[in-house]
């Protein structure tokens, strides 16, 4: 018994001189460290979104899609969503720490479309 104090003194002290190793995270972008959802919920659309001067052209067959945004500083998010029928269509937005930043469903006509800014904030 007396032989096993020793053999539980050197593990304890072995496991809690381990550190975690940071160099990956460090070596990723802080951009890739926060994402965002722009999601639009339609039957047949398509949509159209910028993001720091990057243009971007999704499109939805039917359901939801959910796209991730990526930042890492306060930005102007710049999605045109075009109809290709007469549906309801919700566009919703979500930052990074899950606050709604737009959440709007309305009823749209087969070729209407609207060109939205969404401003993302980091505080």
């Amino acid at each position: 018994m007396r032989a096993l104090y020793p053999l539980l003194l050197f593990a304890v002290v072995f496991f809690g001189s381990c550190k975690k190793d940071n160099s990956l995270e460090e070596s990723i972008p802080a951009i890739v460290k926060q994402a965002g959802v722009l999601r639009v919920e339609c039957a047949n659309c398509v949509v159209n979104y910028k993001i720091n001067f990057k243009k971007y052209s999704v499109k939805i067959d039917k359901g939801s899609n959910d796209i991730a945004f990526y930042y890492s500083g306060n930005f102007n998010l710049v999605a045109e969503v075009v109809s290709k029928e007469d549906q309801k269509i919700r566009v919703l937005v979500i930052d990074a720490f899950g606050r709604v930043v737009s959440n709007q469903l309305k009823n749209w006509n087969e070729g209407e479309s609207s060109l939205q800014t969404f401003v993302i904030n980091i505080k």
